[in-house]
């Protein structure tokens, strides 16, 4: 289905040559590719799980389905359902966002490890220190320590 989304805007650059639609469909594909990040400072929420904090911010902020939301994390619908239940029992209030680095949801696809170690390897890909993940995600160094380093 991407591809398809990708072969008619390819066809429309080459079709139209006026600079309005152009710029028309360039913001549509960066909203269209920016339409699933996560902001990092979600995770600061320490009442939250990584996972839950993902799936109220693409639920509440983003609009998305239960559905749509477990196509992206590769889990079942009725996890999502339950997720989301729980988060809302722990937070009631929309997240608060900030400007700042985005991560993509779909990292936590890979079911092998648990949402917060996918995190902290992510993160750690991006150069980032154990001190700067814990910071970032209010946990503690410990606690960013032991899960990066569990088998």
């Amino acid at each position: 289905m991407v591809s398809n989304k990708t072969n008619l805007v390819s066809n429309l650059f080459t079709e139209y040559t006026d600079t309005g639609l152009i710029t028309v469909i360039e913001s549509v594909l960066t909203d269209y590719k920016s339409h699933k990040n996560v902001p990092l400072n979600i995770y600061s929420d320490k009442t939250l799980g990584i996972l839950e904090a993902t799936v109220k911010y693409l639920k509440e902020n983003k609009n998305l389905t239960h559905h749509e939301i477990a196509l992206i994390l590769n889990r079942d619908d009725r996890t999502i359902w339950a997720t989301y239940n729980k988060a809302l029992k722990k937070h009631k209030d929309k997240l608060a966002i900030t400007l700042g680095e985005t991560i993509d949801p779909r990292i936590f696809s890979n079911r092998d490890q648990a949402p917060l170690k996918t995190i902290i390897l992510h993160l750690k890909s991006k150069g980032m220190t154990i001190k700067d993940i814990s910071t970032t995600l209010n946990r503690s160094y410990k606690n960013i320590w032991l899960t990066e380093n569990k088998k």
